[in-house]
């Protein structure tokens, strides 16, 4: 049964995406069965980024930034809202931009200004001129209705008002859905990050192109070692 499903992951891969991203994926979980390997795209978006109107329109739905105490009182322990998240995006001082259907949630994104952690292994730098984007969901009801994307170039007008260059975030580089229908919002991948772990030591490796953004990991992890 899981070589059926392995195969038809991989037709489907290339259905969709063809030979190179499909030998991408491939040889990225092949890695993962030796090592805890992560490849990240960084990507930005601005408001200028931003090319159709119809990502801003949502009819029916209304939204606003929620602070991280307020958004917990109302559903914490729902939506992959766990108290311990919620704990620890308020103390960052961390903003939840929310989309409702009347008094009901559909769909949210975070948006932090702090280093913020990818995994219990690792932290985001950035250049705070940006505004990192993180855990996007949407209620299972609303899916399909591509209110991820609005809710992201809504929090952009807002955060853009507010004084920021733009937001900041990244996919994982098989992620290929995901970095699809990012580009099609408007974000630019500008370099990449690379996490590996083997046992106990730690490697992080960013591209170049990343310094102009002041994008990097820390690693919690001794040793480890950060190129850049």
């Amino acid at each position: 049964m899981e070589a059926l499903r392995i195969v038809r992951h991989v037709r489907e891969d290339l259905a969709r995406h063809g030979i190179g991203a499909t030998l991408h994926d491939i040889g990225y979980r092949g890695a993962n069965i030796l090592v805890d390997l992560q490849i990240l795209k960084g990507m930005t978006a601005r408001l200028r980024d931003v090319n159709d109107p119809r990502l801003f329109e949502a009819p029916g739905f209304h939204g606003r930034f929620v602070h991280a105490d307020e958004f917990g009182k109302m559903y914490e322990g729902l939506h992959e809202l766990w108290p311990a998240f919620l704990r620890e995006a308020g103390r960052r001082g961390d903003r939840c931009y929310a989309l409702f259907d009347g008094d009901a949630l559909a769909s949210y994104g975070w948006y932090s200004d702090m280093p913020s952690p990818i995994d219990g292994n690792f932290v985001l730098h950035f250049d705070r001129v940006y505004t990192y984007m993180y855990k996007g969901y949407t209620v299972p009801t609303y899916r399909g209705k591509h209110l991820h994307a609005v809710g992201m170039c809504r929090a952009l007008r807002e955060l853009t008002v507010e004084g920021k260059e733009g937001l900041i975030s990244y996919v994982q580089s098989n992620n290929f859905a995901s970095l699809r229908s990012v580009a099609r919002m408007g974000y630019r991948v500008f370099g990449t990050v690379y996490l590996l772990r083997v046992g106990r030591r730690v490697l992080t490796y960013t591209t170049r192109t990343c310094r102009d953004y002041g994008f990097w990991v820390e690693s919690n992890a001794r040793p480890s070692w950060v190129i850049r």
